[in-house]
């Protein structure tokens, strides 16, 4: 048998039971070709990096490094749905990872295609693809993954593992159009730390359409009142300013339901808005 999990989003979030089946529920990935995760490597579309001895690394995950048994998770509910940051499935001696977003979870009329349809109106669906994010090998103790900036919500820590951007990238960004440097602050001043972010952030962008660009600016700016703003750009004086730049572009800010208190995540996961 096996069985759907769901990592449900925020700092508590629980693993959650969908459902089980005897089918297949992902396809799992053709792993011939491999190679150990190097940050300057940029991979073929039929490669995978892949980390052994992954359970020594010391990357949380709530599944791996356990003995499975579907027993002991909760169903999950209609309203949690919405709030599900990664899928999960079980395999046989496999768990396949993948990242859930917004343009998978449709709320549509739809209709099943047969030869006597008929309309189904305020059923969401949920789309598996076919691909996943993470392959984890029990036997063998291997991770296999595409993008660190994919899954890093999935293993908490294996972000430093995510090289730094050049100094060409770094450049890139900095010259982005909503980041002014002010002062005497420049690329060369930008710390390892930040090089890392920042490469974590070029992938990010990379992924953003303009409007989200527009909305990714307005976010960091109610959240981060203290770095300055000249029209549509940050005004960046010192690796302080940059930082929060950054982790408002990962989207680690949010706000408490009660108290309406501002917080920053420490541990990197996709937050729902309600």
């Amino acid at each position: 048998m096996n069985h759907l999990l769901a990592k449900i989003t925020g700092r508590n979030g629980a693993i959650l039971k969908v459902m089980s089946d005897e089918n297949d529920l992902f396809d799992l990935p053709d792993l011939s070709d491999t190679l150990t995760y190097t940050p300057s490597y940029k991979l073929e579309d039929y490669e995978w990096y892949k980390l052994d001895n992954f359970l020594s690394h010391g990357y949380e995950n709530d599944l791996i490094g356990t003995t499975f048994n579907s027993t002991v998770y909760n169903q999950i509910t209609k309203k949690q749905y919405s709030k599900i940051d990664y899928l999960c499935g079980k395999q046989g001696d496999f768990f396949l990872f993948q990242k859930m977003s917004s343009t998978r979870l449709l709320n549509k009329k739809w209709f099943e295609i047969s030869g006597a349809p008929t309309l189904e109106i305020n059923k969401p669906i949920i789309i598996l693809n076919s691909y996943v994010d993470a392959t984890y090998s029990i036997n063998d103790d291997i991770l296999y993954f595409k993008n660190i900036a994919t899954i890093k919500s999935m293993f908490k820590g294996i972000e430093e593992l995510y090289r730094e951007a050049t100094q060409a990238e770094v450049d890139d960004f900095l010259n982005h159009n909503f980041i002014s440097l002010v002062g005497t602050f420049s690329s060369d001043k930008v710390k390892t730390s930040n090089r890392k972010r920042i490469a974590i952030a070029i992938d990010i962008l990379n992924q953003f359409t303009e409007d989200d660009e527009r909305q990714i600016f307005q976010y960091i700016r109610s959240y981060c009142e203290d770095v300055p703003v000249n029209g549509e750009a940050f005004l960046v004086s010192t690796e302080n300013h940059l930082k929060k730049i950054l982790y408002g572009i990962e989207q680690r800010y949010y706000t408490t339901p009660l108290g309406n208190e501002k917080r920053l995540a420490n541990s990197i996961l996709t937050l729902s808005v309600d």
